[in-house]
């Protein structure tokens, strides 16, 4: 099958992105308060959608990497060990210092680890594989690093009214998504994503269990 031209792919993607932009809204607007089982079902028929489409997403919109898999998989390891790594210690640092810190490792951290892991990497599916690779379509000629902050920005704001929360998606959406850009790979992103996020609610915002906190995350 041919292609279609690059002009009407940017016209499909920026209709795709207006209905379901609109959806959303209304979506927010009509139920206010959901039960936590309802967000996780509209996620999971988010995730459907994308699945559905992912051939046309791989073909029409990121194409064939141009590098071999090892080779790709090497260099977003390292720099998804340069963020993850620094931010995991400091995090850690923040829980050590705390008036009475407790174990840094007890099991519900493993635990929250391990949930974590599925629910990252459905949030980088979206934000990198669906949602970055058609704000490259719409903005062809947008620099990676642009396009990786713009994406970061998008990723930081759902994650509001939260500032603090917001603030450090915001960072790390704009590292991941200039990983996915040039590597094409979303384990070792969704990985680091899972364990600054476990570290986080573990030992930054520790007054409750991380898995909790989490579940509130999540809704």
């Amino acid at each position: 099958m041919i292609p279609p031209p690059r002009w009407t792919l940017r016209r499909r993607v920026a209709l795709e992105l207006a209905v379901l932009a609109l959806l959303a809204a209304l979506y927010l607007a009509l139920l206010p308060a959901r039960p936590l089982a309802v967000d996780l079902g509209m996620a999971l028929v988010g995730l459907g959608l994308v699945a559905a489409s992912a051939r046309s997403t791989r073909e029409r919109i990121w194409g064939r990497p141009a590098e071999p898999t090892r080779e790709r998989l090497g260099r977003s390891t390292r720099l998804m060990l340069l963020l993850t790594v620094p931010g995991v210690l400091a995090f850690g640092a923040w829980g050590a210092a705390r008036p009475a810190p407790a174990s840094l490792f007890p099991p519900a951290f493993f635990a929250t680890l391990l949930l974590f892991i599925p629910w990252a990497g459905l949030q980088q599916t979206l934000f990198q594989f669906y949602l970055l690779g058609r704000l490259r379509v719409l903005c062809p000629a947008a620099p990676p690093l642009v396009l990786a902050a713009g994406n970061g920005l998008l990723f930081g704001a759902v994650h509001l009214p939260d500032w603090d929360l917001a603030l450090l998606t915001l960072l790390g959406g704009g590292v991941w998504s200039y990983a996915y850009q040039r590597d094409r790979l979303l384990a070792p992103i969704a990985l680091s994503h899972a364990l600054l996020g476990t570290a986080y609610l573990s030992w930054v915002r520790g007054s409750a269990p991380a898995w909790d906190q989490l579940l509130g995350v999540i809704r």
